[in-house]
């Protein structure tokens, strides 16, 4: 009984230091913004990154074995992306077609305003 307390606490101890030394994603957003317009642009940030991650990890390598990484897509690589996306371009992702206009400008607005590590 003494071992299992013990195991339970460190598994515990294991356990939160994981999820709280884990990176939190940061934004840059425009100092122009105001508080409502900053919340909102957070919301679509937050839906971009839940999208990302849903449709788009499994071959751009994010959020692996308890990683948040994002590839550091440049401007003109996501500006390219959309362009296809808007004329139909069948060279595009497969996955493009299968989301709303909506859901790829989510995407996209989170891979260009998110703050990356230099």
């Amino acid at each position: 009984m003494k071992y299992l307390v013990v195991i339970c606490v460190f598994v515990s101890l294991f356990v939160f230091i994981q999820c709280s030394s884990r990176k939190k994603i940061e934004y840059d957003i425009p100092s122009h913004y105001g508080k409502e317009a900053r919340e909102n642009a957070i919301d679509w940030f937050e839906k971009g990154k839940i999208l990302y991650k849903i449709d788009c990890a499994g071959c751009h390598g994010i959020y692996k074995k308890g990683k948040d990484s994002v590839p550091n897509f440049t401007k003109t690589q996501i500006d390219n992306y959309n362009a296809m996306y808007i004329k139909g371009d069948p060279r595009n992702h497969s996955v493009a077609s299968k989301l709303s206009p909506d859901q790829l400008y989510y995407i996209l607005t989170f891979l260009r305003l998110r703050k990356i590590d230099k």
